[in-house]
């Protein structure tokens, strides 16, 4: 197998990007994409010039550090603002699509989804009931009888 091609600059900056970017799903604080994207930066100008070691590498720290500084507080920002989801459940009405009880999983539909779901209630739910969401965890809606 020929593996002649992993000497070109350009090809090892991009390996080097693409190990970095994905390194970041690895280890938390939003630091090392942005040297992913410097690596990234180096390979496309080595693939557009020619350039020597030094002026990769300077590439490679000018756009790491400048995109750091740009963009790392607007991107933390926007992490940190996602919705809570609680609104968009608790409270809201489901139906029950497939029958269960305290203990075990069943299934309602809400918004049109199906979705798993389990009570705390004694009372056995029965498709076509109503339940009321009263919380979730991960992908399972906690779910009550509802009371008129």
């Amino acid at each position: 197998m020929d593996l002649t091609f992993l000497k070109e600059p350009a090809m090892i900056w991009f390996l080097l990007g693409l190990v970095l970017i994905v390194a970041e799903f690895a280890v938390p604080g939003l630091v090392i994409i942005f040297f992913g994207v410097g690596a990234w930066a180096a390979a496309l100008a080595v693939l557009a010039v020619d350039l020597s070691l030094f002026l990769q590498i300077v590439i490679f720290l000018v756009v790491s550090i400048t995109t750091l500084l740009l963009l790392r507080k607007r991107f933390v920002a926007a992490a940190e603002n996602t919705p809570d989801l609680t609104d968009e459940f608790v409270g809201k009405r489901a139906e029950v699509i497939q029958k269960f009880t305290r203990g075990t999983i069943g299934q309602v539909k809400f918004k049109g989804t199906l979705w798993q779901a389990e009570t705390a209630s004694e009372q056995v739910l029965e498709p076509g009931d109503m339940v009321t969401i009263v919380g979730y965890e991960s992908i399972i809606l906690k779910v009550e009888p509802v009371t008129d």
